[in-house]
């Protein structure tokens, strides 16, 4: 049996790349491949705009009182030059006038109306030139390279070619795929099953269709073909004739109805029929060449007939290849990460396995979960599967918390509390270990922590309580002096020099206007981490719900956490401990 890189590899080999291309409307590009290089035939923007609304003003001119002689407005009539003398009310987006290289924000403005009905406007700043102004081909210039031949088509890029007034362009043909399944056993979609003779529902069809259709690819259903050798052969032949890609499900093991295999040998070229691997192991890869070009080979893939097989083998072969026929560049293949087990896994002396699994962010790492009982046959498994786990064969069991490599099929699962937090993504490396001790053992750096207290209302936090959480701590602890002092500890405390992994800001922080002061200093300092203070804000306000009235800051400096809190529950504590800790020696 060759390994899975192996065929991996041999399919590759054999996908020459995308097929050929063809003009769609821009509203009929959606999720396809460009066929083309895309640069811009004009700048944008193609005139001197506006950025605000305002008044377009001479730089030269000092503050003072003007007229104002037209109105600029977006979409509207040209006034003409700006005169001396005077300034034009200008709209976001506007053409600024000739004479004009400044705009002044109305916020930075006083208007009045003279009796004799005239407006005029007192500037009350100096511009510079080209302030508030969106220079020509400031946003993009002509000429500027912005899509490549292969990228995605996705909303955000459709809208870049609305803003070039491409209402057409090149993009690949989508491959057509033929499914169909084999067996005498199998029973259609909404049919009834006997029992006494062993039929099931064929559920591979449906699976493969729907899972063609997800990569973009158009997808044609064969329907089920019955076990005898000369329906087999010109089942598959004039499905090869249309398709540029068969797929198949069941008949390619050993036994005596299973003839894909040998079909396909006397069709095309047949390239490999086992894998080891586990589940999927009788998966089927063959060439076949259709029409005078030697070079244009259809595909085919014989899967296994039991659905889990189906679905494991169909990501890692099928799937790259159909990406290859729609135009992606290089060999796409799945993201390939380091995972946490949560739960034992027994391994395989045999194969190794693609183990399904459920992946999602937990306090800044990627832990995953087993589907369950994995037996090929039980399509159970792959629901809300993400990533397969690569379980190496071996004797034994990989215990809980063992990191092993997964293929991500889709996006990250939610944390159970809900999506990846921006602290969670924010925490930095983890803490590092100290020198080695006497008895040249690496012991763990201790964790600094910082207590500013700004009134009496923060609770207490005591050392015994920090090391609860993470182990020695060096505790700093200081009364909060007036706001200037306080940026100047801050800003100390916080420096990469410092080494300072957490300070707690305690106080009873409000809406009193001293209170904004101190909030607004602590914004400013911060990268702000929103999910951070939404964590502390439910976690008090199931203490009490006046905690709505509490004002949170949470965010990072440099790679120290700030935290405003007012009543530190223990519970809220030991998560902030999580955030510095990162799973720390």
């Amino acid at each position: 049996m060759l390994s899975v890189e192996e065929c991996v590899s041999m399919v590759s080999a054999q996908v020459l790349g995308p097929l050929g291309r063809e003009e769609v409307a821009l509203a009929d590009a959606l999720g396809r491949r460009l066929a083309e290089d895309v640069t811009a035939s004009a700048p944008i923007p193609a005139f001197p705009a506006s950025i605000m609304d305002g008044f377009a003003v001479r730089s030269s001119d000092p503050p003072n009182t003007y007229l104002v002689d037209a109105d600029s407005l977006a979409g509207g009539q040209s006034a003409g030059p700006l005169r001396p003398g005077y300034v034009r009310y200008i709209t976001t987006g506007s053409f600024v006038p000739e004479g004009a290289d400044a705009v002044v924000k109305v916020e930075d403005t006083v208007q009045s109306a003279r009796s004799d009905g005239q407006v005029e406007v007192q500037i009350l700043v100096s511009s510079k030139p080209g302030a508030n102004i969106r220079a020509v081909g400031s946003d993009t210039a002509k000429g500027e390279a912005l899509l490549s031949a292969g990228c995605q088509l996705r909303a955000s890029e459709l809208g870049v070619l609305a803003a070039l007034n491409r209402s057409r362009l090149w993009v690949h043909r989508e491959p057509r795929v033929a499914v169909l399944s084999t067996g005498d056993e199998l029973v259609e979609l909404g049919g009834q099953p006997d029992e006494g003779r062993g039929q099931i529902i064929d559920c591979n069809r449906p699976l493969l269709c729907a899972m063609v259709k997800e990569l973009g690819a158009i997808v044609s259903d064969r329907g089920q073909v019955p076990d005898e050798l000369e329906h087999v052969r010109a089942t598959l032949a004039d499905a090869l004739e249309s398709a540029d890609l068969v797929i198949t499900s069941g008949g390619v093991s050993r036994g005596s109805k299973d003839y894909i295999k040998e079909v396909l040998g006397d069709l095309g070229e047949l390239h490999f029929g086992e894998m080891c691997m586990k589940p999927g192991k009788p998966s089927t890869f063959a060439t076949v060449k259709t029409g005078p070009d030697p070079a244009q080979k259809k595909l085919f893939f014989g899967l296994p007939g039991n659905p889990v097989s189906c679905f494991v083998t169909f990501n890692l072969l099928v799937a790259p290849a159909i990406q290859r026929l729609r135009g992606s560049p290089g060999s796409p293949v799945y993201p390939r990460v380091d995972v946490e087990l949560a739960s034992p896994v027994q391994m395989d002396p045999v194969r190794p396995e693609y183990h399904r699994a459920r992946a999602r962010w937990q306090s800044g790492r990627i832990v995953a979960e087993s589907t369950g009982f994995q037996r090929s046959s039980r399509i159970a498994s792959i629901a809300e599967t993400n990533c397969l786990l690569e379980i190496p064969k071996a004797h034994g069991t990989l215990t809980k918390g063992t990191v092993v490599k997964a293929l991500l099929l889709t996006g990250l699962l939610p944390e159970p509390e809900g999506f990846p937090s921006i602290a969670a993504r924010s925490v930095q490396a983890p803490l590092a270990p100290q020198a080695p001790s006497a008895s040249g053992d690496a012991a763990p750096r201790r964790a600094k922590v910082a207590l500013l207290r700004w009134d009496s209302a923060g609770g207490e936090v005591t050392r015994e309580q920090l090391a609860t959480f993470l182990g020695p701590v060096e505790l700093i602890e200081k009364q909060a002096p007036e706001v200037l002092e306080m940026r100047e500890l801050l800003e100390s405390w916080s420096q990469e020099s410092s080494g300072m992994d957490l300070i707690l800001v305690l106080g009873n922080f409000g809406l009193g206007a001293k209170d904004e002061n101190i909030l607004a200093l602590l914004r400013s300092l911060v990268r702000e981490a929103p999910n951070v203070a939404d964590l502390l804000l439910r976690q008090g306000l199931e203490q009490s719900p006046l905690a709505m009235l509490q004002c949170v800051v949470a965010g990072y400096r440099n790679s120290t956490l700030l935290v405003t809190i007012s009543s530190l529950t223990s519970s809220s504590l030991g998560d902030l401990c999580k955030l510095i800790r990162a799973d720390r020696p």
